[in-house]
């Protein structure tokens, strides 16, 4: 997260901290998440993990910690289980401060926030000890998300993707997937109305961070602590245009592809084929016509020092 004006707050006692741990995300980070845990009780905090079972468990707890039980809410799986638990929070209220432990298989929020997934240290004390920056929150018809909020051929992949697949492949069951919709998506037009002008493409991102997919900077303008959505409308159709953002994206240029809109506006609107696949944070949260925000709640997300 770059530098800005918010306040930061630091801990004055030990933290107590609820761990909601999604037992599916990524491939074999139990011990990673166990060691974590170990970590922060040797820092002094209180911990307790629940466990999700189904879609919608994260959200649930998160709904329903109390305050005055808890300090943190430290979501432990991927962007999808932060969601969950953002949207929870914000349905309990507030009074809590959220924070990561990145065990899925894009883990953008710990990109964002320069967390690295592996450096269980640093993880556990950055929960234990680290400032709480207040970030704004995005939202899409009616449903909160932090990160990013798309539609297109981004959102169809991520509707078709298998769950086992991703389970035991981790990205490349986005790669097989991402081919496999290139050959037979049809690439329908998308409407999309920002600060009063109209814009045409075939897929459009509206961005709360930099980072999209994994480590690959889509929006450079892009903050969390900003409240502003950084869009991105991409023009091009078929398995020519495909591949060509494809192969800009991890190369971080697709910014800079001359025929790429970038748009920043407080609200838009995405109008396409009615029912298609809105994603937000890497899972399906809505369906088109799709109005996208910025939320007025906020959350207190704890970064590294």
């Amino acid at each position: 997260m770059t530098h800005s004006d918010s306040p930061l707050i630091a801990p004055a006692q030990p933290r107590r901290v609820l761990v909601i741990h999604n037992p599916t995300a990524g491939r074999n980070r139990r011990k990673r998440l166990e060691t974590v845990i170990g970590h922060l009780r040797r820092l002094g905090c209180a911990v307790e993990t629940r466990e999700t079972r189904c879609r919608g468990d994260a959200e649930e707890i998160a709904r329903n910690a109390c305050a005055d039980d808890w300090d943190v809410l430290a979501a432990a799986g991927g962007d999808g289980t932060v969601n969950e638990v953002v949207n929870g929070m914000v349905a309990g209220g507030g009074g809590l401060a959220l924070a990561v432990i990145p065990l899925g298989t894009a883990n953008v929020l710990a990109l964002e926030i320069g967390l690295d997934p592996k450096d269980t240290r640093r993880i556990a004390e950055s929960i234990a000890e680290g400032p709480a920056r207040t970030v704004h929150l995005g939202m899409a018809n009616g449903r909160h998300f932090l990160l990013m909020a798309g539609a297109g051929l981004d959102a169809h992949v991520v509707a078709g993707v298998s769950t086992a697949l991703k389970r035991h492949t981790g990205k490349l069951a986005y790669v097989v997937e991402s081919v496999k919709q290139a050959f037979g998506y049809d690439f329908p037009e998308l409407t999309i109305r920002a600060n009063g002008e109209t814009y045409e493409g075939r897929m459009a991102v509206a961005c709360r961070g930099r980072y999209y997919g994994g480590p690959f900077i889509a929006a450079p303008g892009a903050r969390l602590d900003r409240p502003k959505l950084e869009v991105c409308i991409l023009p091009r159709s078929g398995v020519a245009g495909a591949m060509r953002y494809g192969l800009a994206l991890p190369m971080n240029k697709l910014s800079s592809l001359p025929e790429v809109t970038h748009v920043s506006a407080d609200s838009i609107v995405i109008c396409g084929p009615r029912g298609a696949p809105l994603q937000g944070d890497g899972d399906i949260v809505a369906r088109l016509p799709a109005e996208i925000s910025v939320a007025r709640e906020t959350v207190d997300l704890i970064v590294p020092e």
